[in-house]
């Protein structure tokens, strides 16, 4: 019934139907549990699945499933959030739920995604693709931020180069473009504390070699990469990065910073061997803030520079992340 939009809207209409099967996913049968579970990942492509999800308070209960290690349909439940989420109210109904007392909170989540095996039966790709669902929410985008838990961006820094898992990978790059939008944050994030430059360069990066002087100047993991390495596949995953390196210059410091790492170089070469047209023109967008002289005084955080709202509303979006079941 829930394999087709008709049905699917169906059941949506009926809050005792939608009820029902979340409480049989906690079925002592497995193949009833395992259909429930299916069930309710299917539901949650409809917008109107976010409405009986608050109004059921149903997610601290999925997340307290997600977060046993001995659940078999942890990553179904994992799905139906990344679904859940792309929704900006889906978002903040997230956000709310793991602000809540006795939720699964943010840092347990981030340590499940982290922790190698913590469950022998998922391996929680999905919840990358919720981290960057629920920062489209400031209040999200705070909680990473907060430099108390600095940990929590750190620990997820080596996953934009991922190789296992697309998924994996895409949604950690959309949500560091995400925290990029903050731009009072931008000094910390280029910190040593955080240092996320590198994380942001190395999957656009290739085997070029440059001559020594300017390889002093790169980032240190970019230094002599070996004669294998390989750009990222994926040209949505690029541009992604390229959008969040646009993001850090828009405060003179900013732009000072990665024109000090030589962020041109790595970009120049990667234009130089791009096929994707919106990768190549996000590529050249970047090199003109890199080489351009600086704007005014006046226009030096160029977050702050008025521009027509509709253009503006173009640009000013985070990114949620599309994940199908």
């Amino acid at each position: 019934l829930t394999g087709s939009r008709d049905g699917r809207a169906a059941v949506l209409c009926h809050r005792e139907a939608v009820k029902a099967l979340m409480e049989l996913t906690t079925d002592t049968q497995p193949l009833i549990s395992r259909d429930a579970h299916l069930a309710l990942l299917n539901l949650s492509e409809q917008e109107e699945f976010v409405a009986r999800v608050a109004e059921l308070q149903a997610i601290p209960k999925f997340l307290q499933i997600v977060a046993d290690p001995a659940c078999k349909e942890a990553d179904k439940l994992c799905m139906m959030f990344s679904n859940l989420t792309r929704h900006l109210s889906g978002a903040e109904a997230f956000t709310k739920a793991i602000a809540t007392d006795g939720c699964v909170s943010l840092s347990q989540l981030v340590h499940i995604f982290d922790r190698k095996n913590f469950n022998k039966d998922a391996n929680f790709d999905y919840l990358a693709a919720v981290f960057s669902n629920i920062t489209q929410v400031k209040a999200a985008r705070s909680y990473f931020l907060d430099r108390s838990s600095k940990t929590l961006v750190s620990r997820l820094l080596p996953y934009t180069r991922y190789e296992a898992s697309l998924v994996r990978r895409g949604g950690i790059v959309g949500l560091l473009k995400n925290l990029t939008f903050e731009v009072d944050a931008h000094e910390w994030l280029l910190s040593e504390d955080v240092d996320l430059l590198p994380s942001l360069l190395l999957p656009l990066a290739g085997p070029e070699q440059f001559d020594e002087e300017e390889m002093q100047k790169l980032p240190e993991d970019l230094q002599y990469l070996p004669d294998d390495k390989k750009r990222e596949e994926d040209p949505d995953i690029r541009k992604i990065l390229l959008e969040a390196l646009m993001k850090l210059c828009s405060t003179k410091s900013g732009r000072s910073y990665l024109k000090e790492k030589q962020v041109y170089l790595i970009v120049r070469e990667l234009h130089a061997q791009e096929r994707d047209r919106e990768v190549a023109d996000t590529c050249d967008k970047l090199v003109h803030m890199l080489i351009s002289d600086e704007p005014p005084t006046e226009m030096d955080n160029l977050a702050e520079v008025v521009i027509p709202e509709d253009i503006a509303r173009k640009f000013s979006m985070p990114l949620a992340t599309s994940c199908v079941s």
